[in-house]
């Protein structure tokens, strides 16, 4: 505020606003080390001060706006305020997948395409390996068996990581969902997946010590923001006019094709990083019988989760050069 333009005036009272309603609290925290539990804690204290809902309302979407800056110029990777309300807890029923949730293999391959080409490997990574999107992000050539076509997932960039990593306000993590680092989980990698990211890294090489795969479009030495990563998938999926998938249907098109292949519900688990083979049976296991104990599913081209080959077209892999044309579609 000190070297901008605005009046005396305005300058005093947004100091006073900070001073009685945002510094006691957050006082001197890292921005980056602030997460949902944070907003709500905070939420809580008002709440217990007194203060209206509408008023903790306004406040609370000032401070969103800020967060929203500080994400859009990559120092932090996701706005908590978005993410400061109560999620599903343990112990409450899951949902099974339908039809409807599940993508063709066209779609998939239609989402790609409109993906820019910096990201496409990440994309196929949660399609043809079943990881989640910041399991995705931090793909590296040390997790990677090229020869036998294994990846280990063991980190994960997340909105609110540690920076044991990559450093400061990176957001990457040792382990994963449900598992540590020491617990690792190993899921196979269909052979034209494998190609697509050896492709990839020919097209775009890596970074750092582990060879990450994704750097960020903005800045050196950094991955991608989570957001940035979910505003990708949304905007492809928008333009290849399929709107409603999110990148869990990728994983939920992964664990129908493992499915379809006649691969047990327990293994499917271990690849997906599910914490018991129940979730799988509770969210799939419909899609394993139909209602004459037949196999579901049939509206779905192969994947040949063996792991086996996967039809991907040359044009929607990462060739030498593509760099610099796709360098503006993802800045």
């Amino acid at each position: 505020m000190d070297a901008g333009t605005l009046e005396e005036s305005s300058k005093r009272n947004y100091h006073s606003v900070y001073e009685n309603h945002y510094g006691p609290f957050f006082g001197k925290k890292p921005i980056g080390s602030i997460t949902p539990s944070t907003i709500q804690e905070r939420e809580a204290k008002q709440r217990k001060g007194g203060y209206k809902d509408s008023g903790i309302s306004g406040r609370k979407n000032v401070l969103s706006s800020v967060f929203n800056y500080a994400v859009a110029a990559e120092v932090i990777g996701r706005n908590p305020c978005k993410k400061a309300n109560p999620r599903r807890r343990s112990g409450q029923s899951l949902t099974p997948v339908t039809d409807d949730d599940i993508p063709s293999m066209e779609e998939v391959l239609g989402i790609i395409a409109e993906t820019p080409k910096l990201i496409r490997a990440g994309f196929w990574a949660m399609a043809g390996c079943g990881t989640r999107p910041g399991e995705s992000l931090a793909l590296a050539e040390e997790s990677m068996d090229w020869e036998r076509g294994i990846l280990t997932v063991d980190h994960q960039v997340s909105a609110y990581g540690c920076q044991e990593i990559s450093g400061y306000r990176r957001g990457v993590k040792r382990g994963t969902k449900h598992r540590s680092f020491d617990e690792a989980r190993k899921t196979p990698v269909p052979d034209s997946v494998n190609e697509i990211f050896n492709d990839h890294v020919d097209a775009f090489g890596t970074w750092g010590e582990r060879g990450w795969f994704f750097e960020s479009p903005r800045l050196n030495d950094r991955h991608p923001s989570y957001d940035w990563f979910l505003d990708q998938f949304k905007a492809a999926a928008r333009a290849a006019g399929t709107p409603r998938y999110t990148p869990k249907s990728f994983r939920h098109f992964f664990v129908s094709e493992a499915i379809h292949a006649d691969i047990p519900l327990f293994e499917v688990a271990a690849w997906v990083g599910h914490r018991t083979r129940w979730t799988t049976e509770l969210v799939y296991g419909h899609l394993v019988r139909g209602g004459d104990g037949t196999r579901c599913l049939d509206h779905v081209q192969p994947l040949r989760v063996e792991p086996a080959p996967l039809v991907a077209p040359p044009w929607l892999t990462p060739e030498e050069g593509d760099m610099g044309d796709d360098w503006d579609d993802v800045a």
